[in-house]
């Protein structure tokens, strides 16, 4: 469900979204809207790449698959910033939920 919102742009802001507008024929909305999620999807790789959160929630965040993430993730070069004790927990907790 979409819904209607009201924002203040500052001059320079605004005159971004109405040249990308005009440059890809089409509503300053729909600029708008693919800024916000390249914004989302930027957050997400940066949190990730920090180890804030997990890259099911990087892909939550997104809005993307995990193996959408996943590939996006390889595609950039950004590996994952888990460390080896971190990766032996995981499997340490993996194992007693299996049991």
């Amino acid at each position: 469900m979409q819904r209607v919102i009201s924002i203040r742009l500052d001059k320079e802001d605004l005159d971004f979204v109405e040249r990308a507008a005009q440059e890809e024929r089409t509503e300053k909305a729909k600029v708008l809207r693919q800024l916000i999620g390249k914004g989302r999807l930027y957050l997400a790789i940066e949190q990730y790449q920090k180890g804030k959160i997990s890259l099911g929630k990087a892909a939550e965040r997104a809005n993307k698959s995990l193996s959408e993430m996943m590939d996006l993730l390889a595609e950039l070069g950004i590996k994952n910033p888990m460390t080896k004790q971190q990766y032996l927990q995981g499997i340490k907790n993996l194992d007693s939920v299996w049991k």
